[in-house]
């Protein structure tokens, strides 16, 4: 009842619902304790009434905020106190009012808060994790597990965490007023559904985020492999594969561990890893670069 008074009923003096031959001041709010005598209704005494009465609103409208333009005296409505005769209410309740206006009733159903949510920026970063629990997928399938699985669980995680997120983030949307998308979009990725969210929700922060994070995390990599940066890198993990795959299913060796960041592109360089044995005992195995086309062979230390 308050929003709708403050938006609809202007602040000014009205008939006191406590007396008849005074009138109190309805601050657009409720009333207050200033009251007045009730002015005549001469000519003469209206004129000096309304120009009393406008230098009472603009003292008065600094104590409660009340603009001006609001008053329907100094905001060009009707002069005196013809414009002020309404049905007085009760005290302690607003005087009655009309419809609430179009403006007004948008102002109400406009939402309230920040469309900015932490989830939201979470699954902004999601490229940034996929590409770290690419990595770690990569590692434990080369020195650990050497299964597919593997990277199947990394590639399901993000999905997972965003879909948890965009529930997260509709929540705090729903809360805060706004009309949040479906969480299922998340499973066509995070950009789908921040796309989705941004047709709903202001601000375009998050997405503005994501596409910098995946250009960063997989634009990087992409562009260090069309240079021919990464060449050592993939000699080296091959290295790693042919040697584990060769040992472990001879019974050689129960884990090898070759460093995947070493020289294995200049021919004649050599370099070492490390195999334990079912018995847990290390031995060394020397690894010689044989050809600029990746080529290479290895055998134990003596």
């Amino acid at each position: 009842m308050t929003d709708q008074a403050t938006r609809v009923v202007s602040a000014g003096w009205y008939q006191d619902p406590a007396s008849s031959v005074q009138v109190r001041w309805w601050n657009g709010i409720a009333w207050t304790e200033h009251v007045r005598e009730k002015p005549t209704t001469s000519p003469e005494t209206v004129t000096e009434t309304t120009q009393e009465r406008i230098a009472a609103v603009r003292d008065l409208e600094h104590q409660f905020g009340i603009g001006a333009v609001e008053n329907p005296v100094i905001g060009g409505g009707t002069s005196g106190f013809a414009a002020a005769q309404v049905v007085a209410p009760a005290v302690g309740t607003a005087p009655a009012t009309a419809p609430a206006t179009a403006p007004a009733m948008a102002a109400m159903r406009k939402p309230a808060g920040r469309g900015s949510t932490a989830s939201a920026w979470m699954i902004s970063l999601s490229p940034l994790l996929a590409l770290v629990l690419g990595i770690v997928a990569a590692y434990v399938y080369l020195y650990l597990f050497a299964n597919p699985i593997v990277f199947v669980i990394a590639a399901g995680i993000p999905y997972l965490l965003c879909v948890l997120w965009a529930l997260s983030d509709r929540h705090t949307l729903r809360s805060r007023g706004f009309e949040a998308p479906s969480p299922a979009l998340a499973l066509l990725t995070g950009l789908g559904y921040l796309i989705a969210r941004r047709t709903r929700v202001p601000g375009s922060g998050p997405i503005a985020m994501l596409l910098v994070v995946a250009v960063l995390a997989f634009g990087s990599p992409l562009a260090a492999v069309a240079l021919g940066q990464t060449q050592g890198l993939a000699n080296a993990l091959n290295v790693q594969r042919t040697i584990s795959a060769d040992y472990v299913s001879h019974g050689k060796a129960v884990f090898v561990n070759c460093p995947p960041f070493v020289d294995a592109v200049t021919v004649g360089s050599l370099y070492t890893c490390d195999a334990t044995t079912a018995t847990g005992v290390h031995r060394t195995v020397w690894v010689s670069i044989d050809g600029d086309n990746g080529k290479f062979s290895y055998s134990f230390g003596l």
